[in-house]
């Protein structure tokens, strides 16, 4: 299995606007971005923060990814600070509520031959939602997965 980091390159911006995008590194805590307000609905639990949501985007080739016949390519996003939806060239591939544990996206089926566009939407508006300061986005590193799809793989994903 070939574990690769996937952190750099990537760009973000809210998701409800379009507002220019922001090259960003992962891990990235977009929260940050947001207004702070006494009139936020989690008060200080969120350090006065009103929470978005935000779009991660990132590009690249699939002559990037070492991939042969019958291999899986997958995405292990060890944390993103919540209600994950994960696209591949605009089809819905993942998705992942809870925001504190990691999951995988399986992109086997989807890479397209050349230039691809992969988009994580972290959905954190929904107002009061935690006791404490939780962030908004992708909070813990990126990994792609490339592995032969009859061994070594890990077991969540095969």
């Amino acid at each position: 299995m070939n574990r690769i980091p996937f952190n750099t390159g990537w760009t973000c911006r809210p998701a409800a606007s379009e507002a220019e995008e922001v090259s960003v590194t992962i891990p990235h805590d977009a929260m940050q971005w947001d207004p702070k307000s006494a009139d936020s609905p989690s008060g200080v639990n969120s350090g006065w923060y009103s929470a978005r949501d935000y779009l991660y985007t990132k590009h690249f080739s699939s002559a990037d990814i070492r991939r042969s016949s019958g291999d899986l390519t997958l995405l292990e996003f060890e944390g993103v600070y919540r209600n994950a939806r994960i696209r591949l060239n605009g089809r819905l591939i993942a998705s992942h509520d809870y925001g504190y544990s990691g999951f995988y996206a399986d992109l086997s089926e989807y890479i397209a031959e050349g230039d691809n566009v992969l988009t994580v939407e972290a959905h954190n508006s929904d107002q009061p939602n935690c006791r404490w300061y939780s962030g908004t986005g992708i909070y813990r590193p990126v990994w792609l997965l490339s592995c032969r799809s009859d061994i070594s793989c890990p077991t969540a994903c095969a």
